[in-house]
């Protein structure tokens, strides 16, 4: 079983490449967070945080009677995945963390002071969000402005406008009061203690440009792992998975086969050795 959680900004239809290549060897999993996408549940809108969306996936791996899997993250996702495997640690036989942060994101933006005008820019935005949607929706369908985000090095120009242009369509269903909430609570999320207690191997993945996340923080998060190697992507920037696909499959291929063999993990509480496979 090989688990997909998405980022933030990011529906599964940017990761058809990784879904169609590992659906050949694992059952794929993955779900869309709390309000946003195809999840639409008013109930559960109280709690948008880490730990609420980590109890969602939860109750996901229960109800599909999952108890060990591959858990591979993006952006938010690896937030998330951390959070849940930190409770849990023998649920996960491998960790593949892309293109995120461990603890408060908007620290780690590489923009000049950016944790000071970023949280106040979100709760801005957050109250203006029905205007917000509306430029959004326009700017979406635009090739211009989807072009202007290639050139801009947001994303690697290699990333074809059209998928940019079909990514930005989905991106247009957003409930964007949901999505800045959603963003403020990440940024309150810090998992650095618990680091220490994830004892499955993982392979930490960044792209060398990313703007957002740069290349130090995917170093400390494997610095932090018991058990962890880094790839760098060398041209990809955030959307690196996406960008380079055949190049980061290939190198999550390399990772699995090497830790083919079963996991052993250490119960932090008693300190006994578990075998999972």
């Amino acid at each position: 079983m090989l688990v997909l959680a998405n980022g933030l900004g990011g529906p599964v239809s940017a990761f058809r490449h990784q879904v169609e290549h590992f659906r050949k060897r694992f059952r794929v999993v993955t779900w869309d967070y709390r309000g946003l996408y195809g999840s639409r549940s008013e109930t559960a809108l109280e709690r948008v945080d880490v730990a609420a969306h980590a109890d969602d996936l939860e109750r996901v791996l229960d109800t599909l009677g999952v108890e060990n899997a591959v858990f591979v993250g993006w952006s938010m996702g690896v937030q998330v995945v951390l959070e849940l495997v930190a409770r849990t640690p023998a649920r996960a036989s491998h960790l593949v963390l892309m293109s995120g942060a461990y603890r408060r994101p908007f620290s780690s933006v590489r923009l000049p002071g950016a944790e000071r005008w970023l949280s106040p820019l979100v709760g801005g935005a957050r109250e203006k969000s029905k205007l917000v949607s509306r430029v959004v929706e326009r700017l979406a369908r635009s090739r211009r402005a989807v072009n202007w985000v290639r050139r801009l090095r947001i994303v690697n120009p290699r990333f074809e406008t059209d998928a940019l242009l079909a990514l930005a369509e989905e991106f247009t269903t957003i409930d964007f009061d949901v999505y800045f909430r959603t963003l403020h609570a990440l940024n309150e999320h810090d998992g650095s203690a618990t680091l220490g207690r994830i004892a499955a191997p993982a392979l930490v993945v960044t792209g060398a440009r990313d703007i957002l996340l740069p290349p130090s923080v995917a170093r400390d998060l494997a610095a932090l792992l018991p058990r962890a190697e880094l790839f760098v992507v060398p041209d990809g920037t955030h959307y690196a998975p996406a960008e380079f696909p055949e190049l980061v499959n290939r190198r999550i291929d390399r990772f699995l086969t090497a830790h083919a063999v079963s996991a052993v993990l250490t119960d932090p509480t008693t300190g006994a050795r578990i075998s999972a496979s």
